[in-house]
């Protein structure tokens, strides 16, 4: 076969040589370079340090379970007991704890103190994210003292309040700043309760030192150590690495969109199945209520949101004031016209498995302009039958 020569004169047209591949892509291509990099940097940082998330997650569903229990003692007997933790609660959440601590691979003690910049470098092991919760957990024992144990449930909860603050996409700001202030505070108590974790050196590669940060046995503690870890992932790989927590159980999972709020496909076939039971049932009694009538809304009706599943009404507010007082000594007319008004300027509290959720109006009636399901509203019919299927 002949080739016409002038065809093959020259490299095709954005042709780049083997040795100039790697500095084309650097200068053609960094953005999406370093977008990768950052990826893969977050993704082995969580597979890493998974231990945490493990025992977060520990706490997180042994919590699911005293909230579903709260939400049935309350239909059956009036009684919201709120956050109020018992001491069975705390004794069930401990037990978990301890026994996911036994599992975790022997940590030998530091050794080996060396003077360094004034201080002192502890020279041992790896400091693995187990050996380090293994060390921190040292003072969690099963005895008479299970305060840990509470403050344990504390840090998950405020990490789940913020993780649910931050799936929120269209959050105004002043919203999110609010919904993140009081974990936020909680997480800077434990970060600040205790010192902060010090450095140690463990081994050489090569000939280069290898360092790190190990939690010391005698001042550390677990809920400061999660604490640390929750700050890291904040500070370093948020929104790089999606965190979630499963609406049906409240285990933490890693997720690639943060509209996902099921942690498996059992647990979304779960909720998809008593949900229908429930509503199929006459427990619920459906309830229409108009955008003009938002302000009707009261504690004790309960909801169903397509996201969040069925979740009891605990309260209504407008700007952080109740709504009922608004709305006193005016006239008919312009009652209706200050209703219409307040209507789009209300927040509900909706206690839901996963936790309290203040949804606003856009929440509750606009969710069709974002092609949405919008949430609907029940009355119950049967706090027994509402009980039993939940």
């Amino acid at each position: 076969m002949n080739y016409d020569e002038e065809e093959f004169s020259g490299p095709p047209e954005g042709y780049t040589a083997d040795e100039d591949i790697l500095s084309s892509a650097f200068e053609n291509h960094w953005d999406e370079i370093k977008e990768a990099v950052e990826d893969a940097r977050g993704s082995d940082w969580l597979a890493d340090s998974m231990i945490c998330l493990e025992l977060l997650s520990t706490v997180s569903e042994r919590d699911f379970t005293h909230l579903r229990g709260g939400l049935k003692k309350f239909l059956r007997k009036g009684q919201n007991d709120g956050d109020q933790l018992t001491d069975e609660q705390l004794f069930a959440i401990a037990s978990d704890v301890a026994a996911f601590i036994e599992k975790l691979p022997v940590t030998l003690p530091n050794t080996s103190f060396l003077n360094y910049a004034g201080g002192k470098l502890q020279r041992g092991q790896e400091p693995t994210p187990s050996r380090c919760v293994g060390i921190a957990a040292a003072k969690c024992i099963l005895g008479d003292d299970l305060s840990w144990a509470k403050d344990l449930l504390a840090i998950t909860k405020a990490f789940r309040d913020i993780l649910s603050a931050l799936s929120e996409p269209d959050l105004q700001e002043h919203y999110l700043r609010l919904r993140l202030q009081e974990p936020s505070q909680l997480l800077n108590y434990f970060l600040t309760r205790t010192p902060a974790l010090p450095l140690i050196q463990w081994g050489f590669s090569g000939k280069q030192p290898s360092f790190g940060r190990c939690p010391d046995p005698d001042i550390s503690d677990l809920p400061a150590y999660l604490a640390e870890w929750i700050s890291d992932y904040l500070k370093n790989y948020y929104p790089r690495v999606g965190i979630g927590v499963c609406a049906e159980c409240g285990k933490f999972f890693g997720r690639e969109r943060r509209d996902k709020t099921f942690c498996s496909k059992t647990c979304q076939n779960r909720v998809a199945y008593k949900r229908k039971k429930i509503l199929d049932s006459d427990a619920l009694q459906h309830v229409n209520i108009v955008p003009d009538d938002a302000v009707d809304i009261v504690a004790g009706l309960w909801m169903h949101h397509p996201r969040f599943g069925i979740g009891m009404i605990e309260g209504l507010s407008s700007d952080s004031k109740p709504v009922s007082s608004m709305l006193q000594n005016l006239g008919d007319k312009q009652n209706a016209r200050y209703r219409s008004m307040l209507a789009r300027k209300v927040v509900v509290q909706v206690r839901f498995l996963h936790g309290v959720r203040m949804l606003t109006f856009t929440d509750l009636f606009e969710a069709q302009k974002k092609e949405e399901q919008l949430p609907d509203f029940y009355q119950v019919n049967s706090e027994e039958r509402l009980a039993e299927l939940l």
